[in-house]
């Protein structure tokens, strides 16, 4: 039976519209501890409150806590993960659990199970980056290497200055998706449909239950934040990703037959089907195909609901269904970075060889500028030189780099790990305990 047996909306059978919802099953078995989880918070609710029965209550915390920490298996002629726990809980616990989600709607309910799913997901890619910048901080290797601009050689610059801006990358990201995580600790239960609930629960002490927030009034600019919370993570991930797959274009031209002044290490490359003498960068062309997946996932959110109505849409489930997977994947590529900078080896002596004399050039016009106080003159004086073939004076740039407090990192990481472990473990132990009293 569907979750809206009973309402006005005729049932009758469709192959199509089954076979365009199918991918809903799949994705929603990845939120099937977040609605046990929120589900538990609100009966709890109406349990310390008197608003079930008591022993109706237990009956429905002893479904939930097996959904919570076994799982369940989703029918996908009960539609989605909502229909299917309700329908499991009210075959475990009898007719108690059809009272389980009273006065709730999907709308909110796949809100908050996207959140939580969510912020699980940001903690992950925050491990992963602090881990690859403490990796990239305990790099001993040093040496200049050439930069470019326009692909043609621009100015030297440090390895060490190099590899500091990765890490400054790797943690203005991490940063910034703490923003995110931040924001999401507004519980979204209590919204309804988007027009508010008129179940007069006080949902600030239901989101209070794992130390969450909840000081948004209004369910109409509650329900935006949906799409909303899409749009704030797509666009840290897409700045992020963006910023990587330049670096790994940096690494791809390094690496190669011409330059050779790193190795990027086993287990990141790949041989040729054909020709032996290949060593093939597939890791980081593949990742920048995953980046370029990630653009492509902004414009399907930006699309999907440009000139929508305020509240829920059907076709939101589109973005649900590829944007879990998409964020699955990213972290196990995110998980991969560490050991990939922790083995690329930089060969010093071959890129400091690599270096052109006339990529000394703007080094030497500042010294011609000590000695006239002319740039212009000083430049032009450089420039001179080039055409000529005079020699350079080359030099060894300094290393330009800031310090990333790592220990503060940790610091917040532990906060949010407080809240995803401690904080929910917590309230599960809480509910065991009345399960048993």
């Amino acid at each position: 039976m569907k979750i809206w047996s009973g309402s006005a909306a005729s049932e009758g059978d469709n192959s199509a519209y089954d076979f365009m919802v199918k991918k809903d099953i799949n994705v929603d078995a990845y939120l099937v501890r977040y609605e046990a989880l929120h589900l538990l918070m609100y009966n709890f609710y109406l349990y310390n409150h008197g608003i079930i029965k008591k022993e109706d209550a237990k009956k429905i915390f002893i479904a939930l806590i097996k959904a919570y920490e076994d799982g369940i298996k989703l029918n996908e002629s009960l539609e989605d993960v909502h229909g299917n726990m309700e329908y499991y809980i009210i075959e475990n616990a009898g007719e108690a659990g059809r009272n389980l989600r009273m006065f709730m709607s999907r709308n909110e309910q796949v809100h908050t199970d996207f959140n939580f799913f969510a912020m699980e997901t940001l903690l992950s890619f925050q491990k992963s980056i602090l881990e690859t910048v403490k990796v990239i901080n305990n790099i001993r290797q040093d040496g200049v290497l050439p930069g470019y601009t326009h692909f043609r050689q621009a100015m030297p610059i440090r390895y060490s200055t190099y590899l500091n801006y990765i890490s400054e990358i790797f943690t203005s990201a991490f940063y910034r998706l703490n923003d995110v995580f931040n924001d999401l600790l507004e519980l979204p239960l209590g919204y309804g449909s988007g027009f508010g609930s008129v179940s007069g629960v006080d949902f600030g002490e239901v989101a209070s239950y794992i130390g969450m927030k909840k000081n948004i009034r209004n369910p109409l600019f509650e329900s935006t934040r949906y799409i909303d919370t899409y749009i704030n993570i797509i666009s840290v991930l897409n700045q992020f990703l963006i910023d990587i797959s330049r670096i790994f274009q940096d690494l791809i031209i390094f690496s190669g037959d011409e330059m050779g002044i790193i190795r990027i290490p086993p287990g990141y490359v790949t041989g040729s089907s054909l020709m032996p003498n290949k060593v093939n960068p597939d890791f980081l062309e593949i990742f920048q195909g995953y980046v370029s997946r990630s653009i492509s996932l902004a414009s399907l959110i930006y699309s999907t609901t440009i000139n929508k109505t305020p509240g829920y849409h059907r076709d939101f489930q589109i973005i649900k269904d590829e944007f879990i997977p998409f964020l699955i994947d990213l972290k196990i590529i995110l998980n991969g970075m560490p050991a990939l900078f922790n083995g690329i080896e930089f060969d010093s002596e071959k890129a400091i060889n690599m270096i052109k004399n006339t990529t000394y050039a703007t080094y030497n016009s500042r010294l011609e500028f000590n000695k006239t106080q002319n740039w212009k003159e000083a430049y032009k004086d450089t420039g001179n030189k080039i055409r000529n073939g005079i020699q350079l004076q080359d030099y060894i740039p300094e290393a330009e780099t800031d310090h990333l407090d790592t220990k503060k990192m940790d610091d917040v990481l532990r906060e949010n790990e407080k809240f995803i472990y401690s904080n929910i473990n917590d309230f599960i132990k809480k509910i065991k305990k009345i399960v048993e009293s």
